[in-house]
């Protein structure tokens, strides 16, 4: 467990930095790119799919950093009315259905990338396996860290509580435990 959550840490700050620096690098693209159409009428024919791209990346590395900070949706209205073990049992129920999915997610995004391996973007020439190679990588970190949850034997792993304000209210500072 205790390298499990290492190799999450490292995963964790590689997402945070990436994710920001994608998303600065996506508003400046946006920027430039109406700049470029409207005052210079000379539009950057790869704009519009760089920015794709990028969001490709920051919607399934985001989706693993929000996995581990607890910030997934999650309906728990009639589950939180059940008795603690019944709600441990549909706790894990959930995680293990959504680690199988997760891998099927993973397996089928590496096929897609076997699939489309010469193939590149057209206004870019970009080699198309690298914006899909964010599906199986996403869809792995997300389930290490529902793994990481599921081993902690946590029935919150699922739940939409606000972590934070929990922790405001508890009188805790934000990263204290």
């Amino acid at each position: 467990m205790k390298v499990l959550k290492q190799i999450l840490a490292v995963f964790d700050w590689f997402a945070f930095w990436t994710v920001a620096l994608l998303m600065g690098a996506m508003g400046v693209i946006a920027f430039a790119a109406v700049f470029f159409r409207f005052v210079l009428h000379d539009p950057l024919p790869w704009s519009e799919e760089s920015a794709r791209y990028m969001m490709v990346w920051v919607t399934f590395l985001g989706a693993g950093y929000a996995m581990g900070k607890g910030r997934h949706i999650g309906v728990t209205m009639f589950v939180d009315k059940l008795p603690e073990g019944a709600r441990r049992r549909i706790t894990q129920a959930a995680q293990a259905l959504i680690i199988v999915f997760l891998a099927a997610v993973a397996v089928q995004g590496v096929k897609l990338i076997i699939g489309l391996w010469g193939q590149t973007s057209p206004a870019m020439d970009f080699p198309m396996w690298i914006p899909y190679m964010a599906i199986p990588i996403g869809s792995v970190y997300m389930m290490l860290h529902l793994l990481a949850l599921a081993l902690g034997s946590s029935d919150q792993a699922l739940s939409t509580a606000d972590l934070e304000l929990e922790d405001a209210l508890a009188g805790k500072g934000v990263g204290q435990e």
